[in-house]
């Protein structure tokens, strides 16, 4: 796909925590006044307190309340639509991934891969499920409960399921023998197992973890190959590795693999980019860990790479964040998946963080937009079924359940971009309409997790105020109040120096700031407004303008059909998506060989971009918080 980059990005969907009792289910409410979905919580689980921060409380459901749940499907929740928004937390999107996390499962805790669209729904296990999948929900699981202070329901289950899936001898994660999968070890199952088990290792430091996780390491070499379109996939696991057991094996061979990548087998082109084709989830994970490595072993030459592969992949997207799945395909079809937005992130925070800061805001614009909105608010179009499951398919409730996922294949302004079938698979898949993939179930949470531990830092004595979205560090509570208005505040626990990144979209001569405490005196530093040396107990206001502004973007493959709208800003936030043109009803698919039905227009399945209300001025309530205790920090690179 090639991008016109004429766009810009911007907002997410607030939500408010409701503090009486709800039903426990479904996570979805239509729209309100103010377009927003209202996240439901289980009863008990939380309330707000009187300073908008979370307070836990007895998780009430019980396991086998929660196995009830499986068998039975989920509840629409009933209370009214909250008719006040919340400010921008990230917190407030990874609460609802629980929703996903806890009910997208067999009665044994298997996750399900694949949705189909059909009538009706279902949700089916395929081979990735019990190595890629299973791996992911581990880690975006432990991810969630640091954001939101509480235990998804089978994240344990997920840590035994992979653990017990290492073969005895090698180490490896060796996938079963069923129905619908073959036994075998995987390199990319191996990738995400690794950088799983090495993110449970970082918070519990088993050394009996330890030693599986080194002894996964040792074996890993019989499975790479010179041409694996997946052997950079492994990079940032082994990094990872590297950095929370420092196993010296594990950095021999990410170094191994980055000269592969690089310079035997080159998976991009000298001149930094893959133009000649390449799966960009694929792709950026490999960045991420080039990054990651260069960091380390202290090599400018390849992180500069990384930097200008970085910015090819931009100029391939638009600047709310849509990317393609793939780049080189040969048909009219393109979509954008979770799984990429995660690592388009990842990547891009790893170079902000290490001497780019130029691409933060590239970070926050794609949170408010495709990212937030590739998260399933509503499941409705995916009809549900009374039939009882079955040992690899289940028909309850799916689109329920489903809230709280993520697209697989989104467009500009549908959670799906085209009715595409499985090409690959048994044949009870092939030929069934793909709804999303749940690979990315585990990665929307995680590309959450990334934006919420880098939205402000405090390191050597200085607060850095890096995204405009609300956090909680022991050091200050942070408020921002975009798209609504341009204010950010700042109360301040802890005497440090505080800088503020300036959006892009500001003027630095139209940024001003205050203090409870008297004057404050900016210094413009680049892209950051430096508030100087601050007091323990003051509170900080920084205030700008939000300008509404309009502009054309298009998507599409090189060649082939181009998809354009106009899209309306206010601040970093997209307010609205307006297709241009004739929408066609159907394209042609590479993947299929024949026209399929394709949802770039007004019409399709889980409509994105429904934020007009964001237009109006309104009076916010702050988000529920969770301390970011310092934890799981794999994005800070010394």
């Amino acid at each position: 796909m090639k991008s016109k980059r004429f766009c810009h990005s911007g907002s997410s969907l607030p939500a408010i925590l409701i503090q009486s009792p709800g039903h426990v289910g479904q996570a979805f409410q239509p729209a309100g006044e103010w377009g927003f979905p209202a996240p439901r919580v289980r009863p008990g689980d939380w309330k707000v307190a009187g300073t908008g921060r979370l307070e836990s409380l007895p998780y009430l459901t019980s396991y086998g309340i929660g196995l009830l749940l499986l068998a039975a499907g989920c509840a629409l929740a009933s209370e009214p639509t909250p008719s006040v928004p919340e400010t921008i937390a990230v917190e407030t999107y990874a609460r609802r991934a629980f929703n996903y996390l806890d009910n997208m499962a067999d009665k044994d805790g298997l996750p399900y891969f694949n949705i189909f669209w059909a009538e009706p729904a279902q949700a089916a296990h395929d081979w990735p499920d019990f190595g890629d999948v299973t791996s992911r929900q581990l880690q975006g699981a432990i991810m969630a409960r640091h954001m939101a202070g509480r235990s998804a329901r089978l994240e344990k289950d997920w840590y035994k399921q992979v653990l017990s899936r290492l073969d005895a001898k090698s180490g490896l994660l060796v996938r079963p023998k069923t129905s619908y999968c073959e036994p075998g070890a995987d390199l990319g199952d191996q990738a995400l197992t690794l950088y799983a088990l090495a993110t449970a290792y970082a918070e519990n430091r088993d050394p009996a973890l330890r030693a599986a996780i080194c002894k996964l390491v040792d074996h890993l070499p019989s499975l790479y190959t010179p041409d694996h379109w997946l052997r950079g996939f492994m990079i940032k696991s082994l990094m990872t590795c590297v950095r929370a057991a420092d196993y010296k094996p594990a950095l021999d061979q990410a170094g191994q693999l980055v000269k592969s990548v690089f310079e035997e087998h080159p998976a991009f082109t000298p001149d930094n980019t893959f133009r000649h084709g390449g799966h960009m989830h694929a792709s950026l994970r490999t960045l991420v860990g080039a990054a990651d490595y260069a960091l380390y072993v202290k090599d400018p030459v390849l992180f500069s790479r990384v930097d200008a592969l970085y910015r090819y992949v931009r100029s391939e997207g638009t600047r709310f964040g849509f990317l393609p799945e793939v780049i080189g395909r040969k048909g009219d079809v393109v979509s954008c998946e979770t799984c990429a937005l995660m690592d388009y992130v990842g990547t891009g925070v790893s170079l902000a963080n290490n001497g780019h800061p130029e691409y933060w805001g590239d970070v926050e614009r794609t949170f408010r937009n495709q990212l937030v909105e590739s998260q399933i608010v509503d499941g409705s179009w995916l009809k549900p079924g009374d039939k009882p499951d079955t040992e690899q398919f289940s028909w309850r409730d799916i689109g329920g359940r489903m809230v709280g996922g993520y697209a697989g294949w989104s467009s500009p302004t549908h959670i799906l971009a085209a009715r595409e079938d499985l090409q690959w698979g048994g044949p009870e898949l092939r030929g069934k309409t793909r709804a999303t993939q749940n690979c990315c179930g585990g990665s929307g949470t995680h590309a959450f997790f990334i934006v919420w531990k880098n939205a402000a830092r405090f390191e050597n004595g200085t607060l850095s105020v890096n995204m405009h979205l609300d956090k909680l560090l022991p050091q200050a509570e942070i408020r921002c109040y975009q798209p609504w208005r341009g204010l950010l505040t700042i109360d301040l626990r802890a005497n440090c120096r505080v800088r503020v990144r300036i959006p892009e979209f500001v003027s630095p001569s139209d940024l001003a700031a205050k203090s409870s405490e008297g004057e404050v005196n900016l210094r413009i530093w680049g892209n950051y407004a430096e508030l100087g040396e601050r007091k323990a107990g003051e509170k900080l206001e920084v205030t700008y303008p939000v300008p509404v502004r309009e502009e054309e973007c298009s998507i599409g493959n090189p060649g082939f059909r181009q998809f354009r709208y106009r899209v309306t800003w206010k601040g970093d936030t997209v307010v609205k998506m307006t297709p241009l043109g004739d929408m066609p009803e159907k394209a042609y698919s590479d993947f299929d060989k024949k026209q399929v039905p394709v949802f770039y227009g007004t019409e399709g399945p889980g409509p994105l971009y429904q934020r007009e209300p964001m237009l109006k001025d309104a009076e916010l309530k702050p988000a529920a918080l969770q301390m970011d205790d310092g934890t799981l920090d794999f994005w800070l690179l010394h």
